[in-house]
């Protein structure tokens, strides 16, 4: 009876030792609540900060009758002048490569093609080569230099091709056959790169007063912009491709020039009183961009946008968020230019003066009359 005592106030210590080191470590022990920031949603990038437009260096070009665009970034194409001005090799396409300073051949193009456009990603050329009797499409590769005929058309026939266009993405060329003999009907052509397809594609719904200028296509491949010339100002109209054609539908937009796709429901345009819209398809929402622009140009991730005022006499380059330009600021001072490209990557700015501008009273203006100059950013 004894022994079972002991055991009992044995065990009960042991029970009590137990109780006493549990109460103080959970005595001693904290709450704590550990946050892991989101890093996406909290980083700020250094260029945002500062702005991601900070010039490098600015590169003066040779002289040239036309610049196509970029077919690398670090490479353009176009047609140059001789160092004598009065000499120039008419039918010779060039690249230039940097450092921009002699430009060399590429290949020959026949004399009579016209309408040259170069791809988004600077790897083919389409353009029109018209003959007596017939008007052909060709694409012309820059990576291999082949030659590949898209379409041709009969002379005689009075059809004749107007305003090709790429995609945004290079997948696809897009343009407007229009034929008299038909009462000026006319249809939409698509050529498909990768597949090597062309399809056409009759306008459904079109006003015979509208006069058809130009056409675009979504990267989809499933919605165009139409530009039209209806009395003394442009309009755009837009269209839903199906497998039997393109209805177009009957909102206008007043536009000065041709609209420019942004993704697959939205594009900007300049309307006729210089004020830059965004457009979205899918709520017809309208929405102010940028007011008095003369020039504009996005980059091909649609991420940046350059562009040039009419009461300044500057470039400006800017970061697109949404209905919003953000971080513009001058990047080039004493020019208007009449065409801007960005680089396939957005690191540099070719900017395109094709004439001659009388100089400022402003010592520090820079200018390079008819000349085109590259701009790098850090």
């Amino acid at each position: 009876m004894i022994m079972k005592n002991k055991q009992f106030i044995i065990l009960l210590g042991i029970l009590l030792i137990f109780l006493i080191f549990v109460s103080s470590y959970n005595v001693g022990k904290k709450s704590e609540t550990i946050i892991i920031p989101n890093e996406e949603e909290n980083h700020i990038d250094d260029n945002q900060k500062s702005g991601s437009f900070q010039v490098k260096k600015i590169y003066r070009l040779p002289k040239a009758d036309e610049l196509l665009g970029w077919s690398s970034s670090n490479s353009i194409v176009g047609f140059f002048k001789g160092d004598d001005t009065t000499e120039h090799e008419t039918h010779q396409l060039q690249r230039l490569s940097f450092p921009f300073e002699k430009p060399e051949t590429l290949k020959s193009i026949e004399s009579n093609t016209i309408n040259l456009k170069m791809s988004p990603d600077g790897k083919n050329i389409v353009g029109s080569t018209m003959s007596s009797d017939r008007t052909t499409l060709n694409l012309m590769s820059l990576t291999n230099r082949n030659k590949k005929e898209i379409a041709s058309f009969a002379s005689n026939k009075n059809a004749f091709v107007q305003d090709v266009s790429w995609s945004n993405n290079s997948k696809s060329i897009c343009y407007l056959v229009i034929d008299p003999a038909k009462n000026g009907q006319t249809a939409v052509n698509v050529y498909n790169i990768d597949s090597g397809t062309l399809k056409t594609y009759p306008l459904k719904n079109v006003d015979e007063k509208e006069s058809l200028t130009a056409v675009s296509i979504s990267d989809d491949g499933r919605k165009v912009l139409l530009t039209a010339l209806h009395g003394q100002q442009y309009r755009i109209m837009t269209g839903n491709v199906s497998d039997d054609g393109i209805t177009v539908q009957k909102k206008r937009q007043n536009s000065y020039a041709e609209p420019v796709w942004l993704n697959n429901d939205q594009f900007v345009f300049l309307s006729t009183g210089e004020t830059l819209y965004e457009y979205d398809l899918r709520n017809s929402e309208l929405s102010v961009l940028l007011e008095n622009v003369a020039v504009f140009k996005i980059s091909n991730d649609r991420k940046k946008i350059a562009y040039s005022l009419y009461d300044k006499d500057n470039t400006y380059a800017g970061k697109l968020q949404g209905k919003n330009i953000l971080f513009a600021e001058p990047i080039y001072h004493g020019t208007n230019p009449s065409e801007i490209y960005w680089s396939p990557d957005g690191s540099n700015l070719l900017v395109y003066n094709q004439n001659p501008y009388s100089a400022m009273e402003s010592s520090s203006a820079r200018f390079f009359d008819d000349h085109s100059y590259i701009i790098t950013f850090k």
